[in-house]
């Protein structure tokens, strides 16, 4: 595709089908021009619980193709091509550079739910479906998702919106109940300590893993968290527990969330189990 001419590439990208032409169509004249959107920045992405009746994700957008009169824009909880999984938001009315603003109770709304239904940590997916002035429209689901990928025509056709819970440090701390431990060192339902610090934006999980009545304490296990998003990253190479027969460390690609607002610790930690080997994420869930 890339050795193509420009012309030739433009061309052939606007060739798309209209939502009432379900045919293949096999003969090149029956193509019809299309339109899509393309982004020009990107606003915000972010919807603060903490915030829900304020929060507004936003990207600019131009169009290309045929003259756009209005977007139609909507929400799924997961990524799909039925739209009968989409729910409506709101429509926009076209101009170039204009701004796709939705705001987080529009999205509760067209979800049928309470903002506060909204779940930290969950990306919910929106849609751009382009209307164009003489009344065809142009979406994922109608755009070749071969030329929606391609990073060099910048298309906005879809976007996500990830609900995010600041981090504040001064309410990590105190006594929490195990929802989920994959490590087996708790059951749901246990009772663990955790504290703040050392650092301004950090967790100290020592007193959760290892479970002393499993393990010793070899390096305390410290998690850190993005304050603005409360997204955590844990060092690799921790070892924080000695378990007898072998010691656990972490290793690289561990991830989570610390949740401030719903007073919930969410992390994927990746261990290294000595000569057990690889154990993948295991899956630690916390609820104050």
């Amino acid at each position: 595709m890339r050795k193509y001419n420009i012309a030739l590439l433009a061309f052939l990208f606007l060739i798309a089908f209209s939502c009432e032409d379900k045919e293949v169509a096999s003969d090149f004249n029956t193509l019809t021009q299309g339109s899509y959107l393309t982004l020009t920045k990107v606003n915000n992405t972010n919807i603060d619980y903490s915030a829900l009746n304020t929060s507004t994700v936003s990207i600019q957008v131009g169009g290309k193709g045929s003259p756009i009169d209005k977007v139609n824009i909507y929400v799924a909880t997961e990524p799909t091509l039925d739209k009968t999984h989409w729910k409506a938001v709101k429509s926009i009315p076209f101009t170039e550079g204009v701004n796709l603003d939705v705001k987080a109770t529009e999205i509760a709304t067209a979800l049928g739910i309470p903002p506060t239904a909204l779940e930290p940590g969950h990306q919910y997916t929106l849609y751009n479906e382009v209307v164009t002035k003489d009344g065809r429209t142009f979406s994922s689901i109608n755009t070749d998702a071969d030329f929606e990928g391609q990073a060099g025509y910048n298309m906005a056709l879809h976007w996500t919106a990830t609900v995010i819970c600041p981090y504040t440090a001064s309410t990590v701390a105190g006594t929490y109940t195990v929802v989920t431990d994959a490590w087996q060192d708790w059951v749901p339902g246990d009772h663990v300590q955790v504290t703040a610090g050392p650092g301004a934006n950090q967790v100290n999980l020592s007193q959760v893993w290892p479970n002393p009545a499993f393990g010793n304490i070899v390096s305390p296990l410290i998690i850190n968290v993005t304050p603005a998003t409360g997204v955590v990253s844990i060092p690799s190479g921790i070892v924080f527990g000695d378990y007898g027969t072998y010691k656990a460390s972490t290793l690289s690609g561990s991830n989570g969330y610390v949740f401030s607002c719903t007073g919930t610790i969410d992390i994927n930690v990746h261990i290294d189990a000595g000569p057990f080997g690889d154990q993948g994420l295991v899956h630690l869930v916390l609820k104050k």
